[in-house]
């Protein structure tokens, strides 16, 4: 149980720790330069590394190990946010630079994501836990990240500014760090026997081949083109009117309903079939996220979705872990992720330069829009996504890895 405890913990830290530099990098160009749009490139300049490192990330996951490239990924990603404040201090920060720190330590963000990601079916099985449930906890894990980084991004913001805020970040990717190298057991590594650039194609043919797999990607996809941009749209909002503190209770509402949302769903993950739960959370999210332009306390709003939206990532986590042999996972999660983030920087651009001429009720219009329109593509392509077994990675009836693919774990 140490093990799982140690690599949700990780999780919640480097989760928080992207969180706040996604708030404090926004917030100092803001701050400087007064430009939403300016803003939103950057915000894209994160996020499309983020897409291309997550898919060749993957093979890296399984010619390495998943716990050695999850502990090398926060290091870097510390490195390259420490960096900011650093500069700042020393030759001074101006937006071209920022951009390639940004996108620098964007590079580092998607294997890690991708690793720790691969290791929870390390991890439910060293430790007898279902891996719905370990899924579910590691959803409220990242809830509690996006929790915490709101609040201390606005208390440290306004009282040290948004550069120095950035040490937090740092601090808590180290923290990670520690915690996975302390508690998560050495996984096997699986080396793959051909040319680099052709165990990247093989996880990405896997992918295309299966059809849930291949639907959970681009319904993925479709939903990461409308939601990338909500903290950009947030943000906005809450200089527009002078008020930080807004800006660090709606993303905090967002995360308590999450957490509820996610601890729920991992106590009643295997009483219910997963189709129904994940299109009513599609529907549910669009939904709530259209009536921010309504006038309905925007609070009570990210709560409902926050709990509307907890299952989505669990269910399409174990998904791919049933579905995908041991060998490939690396692969596969990172494949299937990177199709989910190549549309965030488009999403996030064009909200920028919505947000210049048009204000941000009909950007939340268009966002809870497009959560409609992937629960309609997910209804039509994710009809066979309920517990099977056979299937080359999971067995689902037990929670287990399958015989074919069992291999121990060895501790440190």
């Amino acid at each position: 149980m140490i093990a799982v405890i140690g690599l949700l913990g990780a999780t919640g830290l480097s989760v928080a720790g992207n969180a706040i530099t996604g708030i404090a990098i926004p917030w100092l160009v803001l701050e400087r330069t007064g430009s939403p749009g300016l803003a939103g490139l950057l915000a894209a300049a994160a996020l499309g590394p983020l897409a291309l490192s997550t898919l060749f990330g993957g093979a890296l996951i399984d010619r390495w190990g998943r716990r050695r490239l999850s502990i090398v990924a926060d290091i870097l990603s510390a490195l390259a946010v420490a960096a900011l404040p650093i500069l700042d201090s020393t030759i001074g920060l101006n937006t071209a630079l920022i951009a390639v720190l940004v996108a620098l330590g964007a590079l580092f963000d998607g294997p890690g994501m991708a690793a720790r990601e691969a290791l929870r079916p390390d991890v439910a099985r060293h430790a007898n836990v279902p891996l719905e449930r370990v899924n579910a906890w590691g959803e409220a894990l990242e809830g509690l990240g996006n929790l915490v980084a709101p609040g201390l991004a606005a208390l440290f913001i306004a009282i040290a500014g948004a550069t120095n805020t950035l040490w937090v970040t740092v601090g808590m990717f180290f923290g990670a760090v520690l915690l996975t190298r302390l508690t998560v057991p050495r996984d096997v590594r699986h080396e793959a026997p051909d040319h680099y650039f052709r165990s990247v194609a093989e996880g990405f043919k896997f992918v295309w081949r299966q059809p849930v797999l291949r639907g959970a990607g681009l319904a993925a996809m479709l939903l990461i083109l409308f939601i990338a941009p909500i903290s950009i749209v947030l943000t906005a909002q809450a200089q527009s009117i002078g008020s930080p503190g807004l800006l660090g209770l709606v993303m905090t509402m967002f995360a308590v309903g999450g957490i509820v949302g996610a601890i729920v769903y991992g106590a009643i993950a295997t009483k219910h079939r997963r189709r129904p739960v994940l299109l009513w959370g599609l529907v549910i999210s669009g939904a709530g996220i259209m009536l921010f332009a309504s006038g309905i306390p925007m609070a009570v709003l990210a709560a409902l979705v926050g709990v509307a939206a907890a299952p989505i990532n669990p269910i399409t986590a174990v998904l791919i872990q049933e579905r995908t042999p041991e060998r490939l996972r690396g692969r596969v999660i990172g494949s299937i992720s990177s199709l989910a983030l190549v549309a965030g920087p488009i999403g996030v651009s064009l909200t920028g330069v919505l947000l210049e001429g048009a204000g941000a009720g009909l950007a939340f219009i268009l966002m809870g829009a497009g959560c409609l329109l992937a629960a309609l593509y997910s209804a039509v392509a994710l009809k066979d996504i309920e517990p099977r077994t056979g299937l080359p990675g999971i067995d689902s009836s037990t929670n287990d890895e399958s015989r074919t693919t069992k291999e121990p774990l060895t501790s440190k």
